[in-house]
């Protein structure tokens, strides 16, 4: 474990932007008919999100802001001349989205989501079902934001000289906000690391990271990378642990209790983390008592942000 009493080193890095996060691969044929013939007319090269909302202007979000769509096809910053979404629209999206058949990912929808094929997330809202204490469903849903899922190959290019400390793979932690580029990062780390021969293992519990296809991944993950889908976070990278023999565990959107014990238990038996949890900086990180210990099992935090565009590598700390 690495000693909580070393201070935090501060690296001398440049900043790496990336230019574009997705290739909107095939996003298109997941929206309902109504909206796909103004969408197919537009470029969604860059863009990150596409917004939903019942009565409300389809928004369509770049790195340099939001778009709407007007009724000849193009995009326009004016919304009052914008194509409206209605309820119809949501309906058939959802249905597109589940495969005529939303009970089956009632799972995934409880959690507010629906992640498709190319790794993209549908963000569902509406009416929370309560049972007990819990949310079990989400009924009447009301909009549905599609985030965008990105490879960029390239866009760990600055951090692997830093993870890579005289062949000892560093554990490190990606601290960033929504939509600032974690997943593409984690994506390309395992790339990088698999292609210089490190045995990567990749615990998916989202289906964000590899999104596998018939036992494919939608991305290049390099030769030596084994994936574990739909797992629990915890579960899953003590089973990787235990029956693939990694060099490294990645992982994404950690904080749980249990997912802290699992990285303790991982980090001791001489396997490397990296995974990634939602946050400004590590002084927000800090501030949750149970967070702030297990900065102790990392050894190189890694800040992403949107300063410079998506994808900012704002800050990186080492221990050694």
């Amino acid at each position: 474990m690495t000693n909580s009493r070393h201070e935090w080193r501060k690296e001398k890095m440049y900043i790496a932007t990336s230019e574009t996060m997705n290739e909107a691969r095939g996003i298109v044929s997941f929206m309902p008919r109504g909206l796909r013939r103004y969408l197919y007319g537009i470029s969604l090269e860059g863009a990150t999100e596409i917004h939903m909302r019942i009565g409300k202007p389809l928004v369509i979000h770049y790195p340099d802001g939001c778009y709407y769509i007007n009724r000849h096809g193009n995009l326009t910053s004016i919304p009052t001349s914008a194509v409206k979404v209605t309820r119809e629209h949501i309906d058939e999206a959802l249905e597109i989205a589940t495969a005529s058949s939303v009970y089956s990912v009632k799972d995934e929808i409880r959690n507010g989501f629906v992640t498709i094929s190319g790794g993209h997330r549908i963000g569902v809202t509406g009416t929370a079902v309560i049972k007990e204490d819990k949310v079990s469903f989400i009924k009447d849903v009301s909009a549905l934001n599609y985030r965008l899922a990105g490879e960029i190959q390239g866009a760990a290019d600055k951090v692997i000289p830093i993870i890579l400390h005289n062949g000892t793979i560093r554990n490190t932690l990606i601290i960033s906000q929504p939509g600032a580029g974690k997943t593409t990062m984690l994506r390309d780390i395992a790339r990088q690391l698999s292609y210089k021969s490190y045995r990567v293992s990749i615990v998916d519990e989202r289906r964000e990271i590899a999104a596998m296809r018939e036992g494919r991944s939608s991305f290049d993950l390099g030769f030596s990378t084994d994936v574990l889908e739909g797992a629990d976070k915890a579960q899953g990278m003590l089973m990787m642990l235990r029956s693939m023999s990694p060099d490294v565990i990645i992982t994404d959107e950690i904080g749980k209790h249990e997912d802290i014990q699992a990285i303790e238990k991982i980090t001791n038996s001489g396997a490397a983390v990296i995974a990634s949890i939602h946050g400004r900086n590590i002084d927000m990180v800090k501030r949750r008592p149970d967070l702030k210990q297990m900065l102790n099992f990392f050894d190189l935090v890694v800040t992403l942000g949107k300063s410079k565009g998506v994808g900012t590598i704002e800050e990186a700390l080492t221990r050694w």
